[in-house]
């Protein structure tokens, strides 16, 4: 099964597959450290030449703006909801 966002095709096996890698600690959430990772990770394979603090701010950003319940912690929705943003509006490939 794949939805489709504005013409993108995401995979949510793709998704929680990527989700668990990232997932340490294996707790079914992402902390902030754990979210950071994805983010600059997801950076750096975009192209983005940014210093590494740079990188690091941009991360946190992302965290406080897809953390919907502001519970301080990434679940799977959210990391999905995030997911869909970078594919569908910044081009990101799984």
């Amino acid at each position: 099964m794949s939805l489709k966002t504005q013409n993108t095709f995401i995979d949510p096996d793709k998704v929680k597959k990527l989700f668990e890698n990232y997932d340490l600690d294996k707790n079914g959430i992402l902390d902030k450290d754990e979210f950071i990772k994805v983010m600059v990770d997801i950076l750096r394979k975009l192209g983005e030449n940014l210093p590494e603090k740079k990188h690091i701010e941009v991360a946190e950003e992302g965290f406080y703006r897809f953390d919907l319940n502001h519970n301080s912690k990434i679940e799977f929705n959210e990391f999905f909801e995030f997911m869909r943003f970078i594919i569908s509006e910044k081009g990101y490939d799984l």
